[in-house]
């Protein structure tokens, strides 16, 4: 592998701020011959270490062995049961690992000064205006971060000559609805701050809201400011004063300890001070950056890159013809007859002239197609991760190709992988799940980072899930089915069809106009002495008979025949299309003969066979034939009889 390989373990990397972050990080990474790749999930996971979605399993494939740096993003994660397991395995291949926006002891780490951010937000309240009665909305009891920004707003609030009390202080749990029902507390108790320093933007934006909706302007009435620096305060009105957390200095914070890894010399940023945390790397320091805006009394700042908000713009009914036809896809792929046609609609699918799944290959667990249990049963089910070879590739066309695990994908040696890293994008993988459980993983390998494609990642992901895991449901229903259908419309003891059977498949020979008027031929075929063998032998000995006469009959008629059994020991067979009756009767005599042989039974096997043949034509009788057949069948009884 000619190139250094970081891996990025993330969330969401359609948030502008993440985007923004992969952008700068891959542009100076792949200034030095590196390439990136990126292992993300689509859905936050709260820290809810119980309930990790089977999306989470996309980490399960980190190439640590071909990595040459492991980066976590923890914040973005919120999983410390992921971010240890990404750390375990990457001490267990002796790669560095760097954290960002986290701390685990032992590992390299880059953080946000929270506090230093968010006494620059309170400093800058009372920069611009005297201030006598502020207030803050924290947000979780308890919580360090709640806690940090309480002790700083009481720090800088002192400094100015007002003692804290409690009135001072709501909890508005980091969320939108306490927030919302705590600042209609504070409307109700009349003591209206001058201004509500708010601990994350999503607070700020719903204080700001509810203070309006009461007739009180912001910000010639209160101050409102908010803190992390999301994007949605700045299409709020007015746009919320926060602290952007999210800045290019993290990127290059990030590059600039990769790069210490790797043993590349780099000039620091002033911008960052580098401390050492004296067990076996250095870590830095980032401090948020000031975004003052209109809920403080400031001009208006967007916080978009307006060649992206038009990008975004021109893109938004590209993006809903997009959804619709994903929809039609999921559709298309589940009610698809093979593996082959199900992918094949993936394949040249154009929306507005691009083409919507360039660069997408995946692959899945071979066991999805397995009949034999059902995939999605957690308790059946015993699958390793040597089992993820099924793999499509948009370049390779329709078809989906096994490989062995020397030919994956994410392999040091692999020609296909240095293909795909050549255009100097990011790799981004995801998981394919379907009913929480991981199905396979899917690789987007775009020629640039174009925030709009990285949006539509989700989508397709989700997609490509839902087509193929209800490709999977239908296939094994649809296996199911046929299986009972078989058995319903099937003999037990002889496995010819039954009477039900027979007529659901002659009923579709009929009604199909390709047969008609072609010859018809019944072969009636009856055991001889099935009495004689049941009084003597047993009635066991009389359902071997009966079987090797059923045996007899299937072996000696064309493949595409219907063999029946018509009850107890009689049976027959329709034959469509020219055949030569006399020598099909024959060779059921001679392998009869042959099993009799073989047996060493203490009787004889053989059969009575008769036959009819005809014309298929709309006036057909089927019941006349095999009279016909069955009377001729009985002339060679007697005669068998005689002997």
């Amino acid at each position: 592998m000619n190139k250094k390989i970081v891996v990025l373990c993330t969330s969401r990397i359609y948030d502008p701020q993440v985007h923004e972050y992969i952008e700068k990080l891959n542009g100076r990474l792949s200034e030095e011959g590196c390439a990136l790749l990126i292992f993300t999930v689509n859905s936050d996971l709260y820290w809810d270490e119980d309930n990790l979605s089977s999306e989470t399993a996309v980490f399960d494939i980190i190439p640590y062995n071909i990595a040459d740096v492991i980066v976590i993003m923890d914040e973005k994660i919120k999983s410390h049961t992921i971010s240890n397991k990404i750390l375990d395995k990457a001490s267990s291949y002796n790669k560095p690992v760097i954290v960002v926006d986290g701390y685990y002891e032992g590992y390299s780490h880059i953080n946000f000064d929270y506090a230093a951010g968010f006494e620059q937000i309170v400093r800058h309240v009372f920069e611009k205006r005297e201030i006598k009665r502020p207030h803050i909305m924290a947000g979780i009891p308890d919580n360090p971060f709640s806690d940090e920004r309480i002790e700083v707003f009481k720090k800088v609030i002192a400094e100015h000559g007002i003692t804290f009390d409690d009135s001072m202080l709501s909890y508005g749990q980091f969320w939108a609805i306490p927030a919302r029902e705590e600042t209609e507390k504070l409307i109700q108790s009349g003591n209206i701050p001058d201004a509500i320093i708010c601990a994350n933007d999503i607070m700020a934006i719903n204080v700001s809201d509810v203070l309006q909706l009461h007739g009180y302007r912001v910000p010639e009435d209160v101050f409102v400011t908010g803190f992390d620096g999301y994007d949605e305060v700045f299409i709020t009105e007015p746009r919320i004063t926060t602290a952007s957390c999210m800045t290019p200095e993290l990127a290059d914070a990030t590059y600039e300890l990769i790069m210490k890894k790797l043993g590349i010399n780099i000039t620091e940023s002033d911008s960052q001070k580098q401390e050492s945390d004296g067990n076996e790397s250095d870590s830095i320091i980032v401090v948020p950056t000031l975004v003052p805006n209109e809920s403080t009394g400031c001009e208006a700042s967007s916080g978009y890159n307006q060649s992206m908000l038009s990008l975004f713009n021109n893109n938004f009914y590209r993006h809903q013809d997009a959804v619709r036809i994903m929809y039609e896809t999921t559709s298309n792929m589940q009610m698809s007859k093979n593996p082959d046609q199900m992918v094949a609609y993936l394949k040249d699918l154009v929306v507005n002239d691009e083409y919507l799944f360039s660069g997408v290959s995946f692959v899945i667990n071979r066991n999805c197609f397995n009949t034999d249990f059902y995939y999605f049963d957690k308790i059946s089910r015993k699958i390793t991760h040597a089992d993820f070879c099924m793999e499509y590739d948009e370049e390779q066309g329709s078809t989906i190709i096994e490989r062995t695990q020397d030919q994956m994908l994410l392999r040091k040696d692999s020609e296909r992988l240095e293909k795909k890293m050549s255009k100097g994008a990011p790799l981004i993988f995801n998981a394919l799940d379907y009913m929480d459980i991981p199905i396979g993983f899917v690789c987007y390998n775009y020629s640039d980072c174009d925030i709009t494609k990285y949006s539509r990642t989700a989508n397709i992901t989700n997609t490509i899930s839902m087509g193929i895991g209800g490709y999977i449901n239908m296939f094994y229903q649809k296996t199911l089915a046929d299986k009972v259908d078989e058995m319903y419309q099937k003999d037990p003891l002889t496995g010819l069809l039954n009477r039900i059977g027979f007529r659901k498949k002659f009923d579709g020979i009929r009604n199909d106009k390709e047969h008609s008027g072609k010859t018809i031929t019944v072969i009636m075929a009856d055991l001889d002495g099935l009495k004689y063998i049941n009084d003597n032998y047993g009635h066991a000995e009389g359902d071997y008979a009966i079987n090797a006469v059923a045996t007899a009959l299937l072996k000696a008629c064309p493949e595409q025949s219907l063999c029946v059994r018509f009850g107890g020991d009689e049976m027959f067979s329709v034959i469509i299309g020219e055949c030569d009756a006399e020598g099909i009767i024959k060779n059921i005599e001679t392998l009869l003969s042959e099993i009799d042989q073989k047996s060493s039974k203490e009787y004889h096997i053989s059969a009575s066979c008769g036959y009819y043949t005809s014309v298929l034509e709309e006036s057909y009788d089927i019941k006349k034939a095999l009279r016909i057949a069955d009377k001729n069948m009985y002339i060679v009884k007697r005669e068998h009889q005689r002997v």
